[in-house]
């Protein structure tokens, strides 16, 4: 179901459509939980209970049903979190979707956990970009300093920083992280491409990118 509701939000195998993405989202999230999602706490204990053999004998298939459960509805409320931002953006409504992001992460900065926090300010800063360069590379430098070693948020800020004129800056971070991979396992070359190809159909361009495509040896 997490993966039809994927599918559906990026359009992958046919036409994306955010209804029924936000159906198959919900539909991971059992109704008896909606208003007690507390329960995704309770089967990540019972799941570390039969994992370590506590109050259960240890028994690996019924820890690993468990924690796939609670992680399934964790993603799921993830998913239906960023909807709204996400559909604001696809619909051209950049303005829109920075603020609902902003209002995401407010939340997400309160009551999620730290690893929500790099996956909504990788999304913010994205959406920064093609509103307010400026507010893009504040976030960007923020979300750097709290996971420097994401290469993901990576790829934004040296985007901000371009857009921000700081050219011999971003060129120099271009060219820094060649051939290294991203979690996916999508070259750092590939993801700075294919953003690029992403700037040119919003119409956001800048004369460096030709330049930085030629030398990661890479087309648009």
């Amino acid at each position: 179901m997490m993966k039809l509701g994927e599918f559906y939000e990026r359009g992958y195998g046919g036409p994306q459509d955010f209804a029924k993405a936000r159906k198959w989202f919900e539909e991971v999230i059992p109704e008896s939980l909606i208003d007690r999602r507390e329960a995704k706490w309770d089967l990540l204990a019972i799941g570390r209970d039969y994992l370590f053999g506590g109050n259960n004998p240890q028994d690996y298939t019924k820890a690993r049903q468990s924690l796939e459960e609670a992680h399934a509805i964790d993603n799921a409320e993830k998913a239906l979190a960023s909807l709204p931002a996400r559909e604001a953006f696809v619909a051209g409504r950049h303005a829109e979707a920075l603020q609902r992001q902003e209002k995401l992460v407010a939340s997400v900065e309160k009551w999620g956990p730290r690893g929500w926090m790099a996956e909504v300010l990788f999304d913010l800063t994205w959406y920064a970009l093609f509103v307010d360069p400026a507010k893009a590379l504040t976030v960007a430098d923020r979300a750097h300093a709290l996971f420097p070693e994401s290469l993901s948020i990576e790829s934004n800020r040296v985007h901000a920083l371009m857009f921000m004129g700081r050219d011999e800056e971003a060129k120099a971070l271009y060219l820094a992280h060649k051939g290294k991979p991203l979690p996916a396992g999508t070259l750092w070359e590939r993801v700075i491409t294919e953003d690029f190809a992403a700037f040119r159909k919003e119409g956001l361009t800048h004369p460096m990118m030709a330049d930085i495509e030629k030398e990661l040896g890479v087309s648009p």
